[in-house]
């Protein structure tokens, strides 16, 4: 015979479970695939596109900067942190864009031998495409030799508007059990704190977190986009004649 004192435990234990089950189910449907900032950069597995202009990286930067428009800071020797002649900032969208390099004969990149310039970027494929969900200077505040490019748009600038990535709506506040329900195919990387998107031929797609070690709320540092590696060295093959990356 089951004594009181077990059969009380047992109840004690079913509760728990049952008010646990009850938070865990109330959590998942407070989820929402909503944002109140209108959608302009819209990924699937077969297209990128921006207020419903394509963008491709099958096309030279010459292209993406039809779609983007005209109002872009290019890098220069000895600018802001990694913003060099290679990248090229939309401050008032958070795109940063940078371009191919030839690694395997960087002199070949320089305009007239001076080391940090670039010959012919607007024909040149795009390697890399990084929007800012948060201001740089937020997520990591400049060191102190780099005070002076505090306000520069590289540190400031951050995509004032929402992303449908893969199916889920993305933007500043997002969190990463959102785009894991709402988006297709894509995947929790616990090691470097990101959601990945692996599921197309042409490009790939990660979006980083930071936790601020614990002192701010979780929150969405960057949007990478970049080229299939076998589409980067096609694109490599089309420019320079030959892969350079390797």
């Amino acid at each position: 015979m089951i004594s009181t004192t077990l059969c009380q435990s047992l109840v004690n234990i079913l509760t728990a479970v049952f008010i646990f089950w009850s938070a865990e189910s109330f959590c998942q449907t407070d989820i929402t695939n909503t944002s109140d900032k209108p959608v302009r950069l819209v990924m699937t597995p077969e297209t990128i596109t921006f207020d419903g202009k394509p963008l491709s990286f099958e096309k030279p930067l010459k292209d993406w900067i039809h779609v983007l428009g005209g109002k872009y800071i290019q890098g220069q020797r000895s600018s802001v942190g990694a913003f060099d002649a290679w990248r090229f900032i939309y401050p008032e969208l958070g795109f940063d864009l940078e371009v191919q390099g030839n690694n395997k004969s960087p002199k070949s990149d320089w305009v007239n031998g001076e080391v940090g310039t670039l010959n012919d970027p607007m024909n040149r494929y795009v390697v890399d495409v990084r929007i800012r969900l948060n201001p740089k200077n937020e997520i990591a505040p400049p060191r102190i030799n780099e005070k002076k490019y505090e306000n520069h748009p590289y540190n400031t600038m951050f995509a004032d508007y929402a992303i449908n990535f893969y199916g889920a709506i993305v933007d500043r506040s997002v969190k990463k059990e959102q785009i894991i329900k709402y988006g297709e195919g894509v995947a929790m990387d616990r090691h470097f704190n990101s959601v990945d998107a692996r599921v197309s031929g042409n490009h790939n797609a990660t979006i980083i977190f930071e936790h601020f070690f614990g002192k701010k709320p979780e929150v969405p540092v960057m949007l990478e986009i970049y080229p299939s590696s076998k589409l980067k060295y096609k694109n490599e093959l089309k420019y320079f004649g030959k892969v350079v990356s390797r």
